[in-house]
């Protein structure tokens, strides 16, 4: 028997309630109380663990053989991630759900929705090797983790679960999980009219979906894209760990209070971003497709200057103000590979850890792999120059 204690650990169930049972330590009386992760960046943590816990089970062969969500485990201070099912892990393409014993959840890929309601009369004597869709699969695994995911962050019921779900009568679980395989839509697909979320029952799903980057909503929207069955269209454990490195670098805390998603900052006529609630101004340095927003107290990180694009936690660069001239600051390396500072003036330099280059208008940097990105902002009418003695921050 495990001796894992659920103590200060939530499970999906009391996720997506937002409270949970715990024993109170005065009374030792059983006592709901609010079940809310201490910040985002816990929450982000929590799901980038359950992507990798996917992506090392898959890298040695195996596959959850089961769609229960019960068997995984969150810390809401620091969103470390726990998994207590052992027992459940199995060859991948080798294990078929057993009919008499599996549930009809909306964690049921349609693959196996279909292969289950076929009965075990049709199922005798049929072998679909090409498509493996009677076995647990890294599919099956893809599509549990992305109906997973959607219930942990939106705190909701099924993706599927919308207005047209909702007013037809299904005579049981598993006529409703067929219905949903063959037909079901993503409620917040987009265009969709028929099926979407119903107030009163997915109040949260819908107060919580646009909290959200747009990039998180794409990503559901692709998973569930014609109900889910584009096997080959669901995201990978090594997507969602990118998205998630994205929206960890997205999000911002300002000295203020202020908390959010870049897309919470008020956009500047010159290219700047401002925090809603202080003002403390944003320079977005970009590559053309992805930015890093330079501002006071900001940390560049190895995913975004170095080798590793998932690694989210070593800091290799600060934003500081120059030691000479207050008020202009600069990125300064704190790494231990060299960059490359290209001047608005032309000059450029190599910025090896403790020096740094100053944040102008006009400036470009390579981090270690030589990557180049670039400060443009609108030109105002007068420029103020610059000396490049002011490099060192």
């Amino acid at each position: 028997m495990s001796a894992f204690n659920k103590n200060g650990w939530v499970s999906l169930a009391e996720i997506c309630d937002e409270r949970q049972l715990v024993t109170d330590v005065e009374t030792g009386k059983k006592v709901l109380r609010a079940a809310y992760f201490s910040s985002m960046n816990a929450m982000i943590e929590g799901a980038y663990q359950f992507a990798r816990f996917f992506e090392e089970l898959h890298q040695n062969g195996k596959v959850y053989c089961s769609i229960s969500p019960e068997a995984f485990y969150f810390n809401l201070k620091s969103g470390a991630f726990h998994f207590e099912g052992e027992e459940l892990l199995g060859e991948a393409y080798v294990q078929a759900p057993d009919v008499e014993k599996t549930d009809f959840t909306e964690f049921l890929a349609p693959e196996l929705v279909e292969f289950l309601a076929e009965g075990p009369e049709e199922q005798e004597g049929t072998e679909d090797v090409e498509t493996f869709r009677e076995c647990y699969s890294f599919e099956t695994d893809r599509y549990f983790m992305a109906v997973y995911l959607f219930e942990y962050f939106f705190h909701t019921g099924s993706p599927f679960e919308g207005k047209k779900m909702v007013n037809r009568c299904f005579l049981s679980p598993e006529e409703k999980e067929l219905f949903r395989a063959k037909e079901g839509r993503f409620c917040m697909e987009p265009g969709e009219e028929e099926n979407i979320p119903v107030k009163g029952i997915q109040d949260k799903l819908i107060q919580y979906w646009n909290e959200y980057p747009e990039i998180l909503q794409k990503m559901f929207q692709k998973a569930f894209l014609d109900g889910g069955r584009l096997r080959e269209l669901r995201p990978t454990e090594v997507d969602w760990k990118q998205l998630l490195v994205r929206m960890a670098m997205d999000y911002k805390s300002c000295h203020c209070g202020f908390h959010g998603f870049s897309y919470r900052l008020l956009q500047k006529e010159n290219g700047t971003l401002a925090c809603p609630k202080c003002g403390k101004i944003y320079y977005p340095l970009t590559n053309g497709l992805d930015r890093i927003l330079l501002a006071e107290g900001e940390k560049l990180y190895e995913c975004q200057t170095g080798r590793n694009p998932m690694d989210k936690d070593t800091v290799t660069g600060l934003i500081v103000e120059n030691r000479q001239k207050k008020g202009l600051y600069g990125i300064k390396n704190v790494s231990q590979g060299v960059w490359r500072g290209f001047y608005p003036d032309g000059k450029l330099k190599d910025i090896p850890n403790g020096q740094g280059i100053p944040i102008w208008n006009g400036m470009s940097v390579r981090f270690e792999l030589g990557e180049e990105w670039n400060l443009r902002l609108v030109q105002q009418t007068e420029e103020r120059k610059e000396d490049e003695d002011e490099q060192t921050v």
